[in-house]
């Protein structure tokens, strides 16, 4: 194995934030509890956290705040996706292109669904992003979609 190709997968410590620290300060605002384990329990947003899902939903291109636990939980993987696709926040800028080249690869054979977002994200195309989810309502399919894991099983 070539040992130059090497590179760390630790998240590079400048760059902008990826949504995972902003999830997790979501988290924090809104609590959990027994509410977080039914995915279809309203989501109540309090005013700070409200800004903070508004700056998201935002760089996301999603025209409105998740409704539900299931579709906030499942903004949550499907954000990490994009974000880990694209490498940014992991990556040099100089490293991008050929991290996204390669992540496209696998993300096409693994999850074609996803590449049209995928594609737009990366390019920063975020009306593009908006359109193609107001289209397919994501939102709504990924809560709809989610699934949670119980403890007792």
């Amino acid at each position: 194995m070539n040992s130059s190709k090497i590179v760390s997968i630790k998240p590079i410590p400048t760059g902008p934030q990826q949504s995972a620290v902003e999830f997790r300060e979501v988290l924090r605002l809104i609590g959990g509890g027994e509410a977080g384990r039914d995915v279809s329990t309203s989501v109540v947003f309090t005013a700070p956290c409200e800004l903070v899902m508004r700056r998201v939903m935002a760089r996301y291109g999603f025209d409105r705040l998740p409704a539900t636990y299931g579709e906030l939980f499942g903004l949550f993987e499907y954000c990490d996706s994009l974000d880990a696709a694209s490498g940014v926040g992991l990556r040099p800028k100089d490293q991008l292109d050929e991290w996204q080249a390669a992540s496209f690869v696998v993300w096409r054979r693994k999850h074609p669904q996803l590449m049209p977002a995928i594609e737009r994200y990366c390019a920063g195309d975020t009306d593009g992003l908006r359109e193609l989810h107001s289209q397919q309502d994501t939102l709504t399919t990924l809560g709809r979609n989610y699934l949670m894991v119980k403890d007792d099983e």
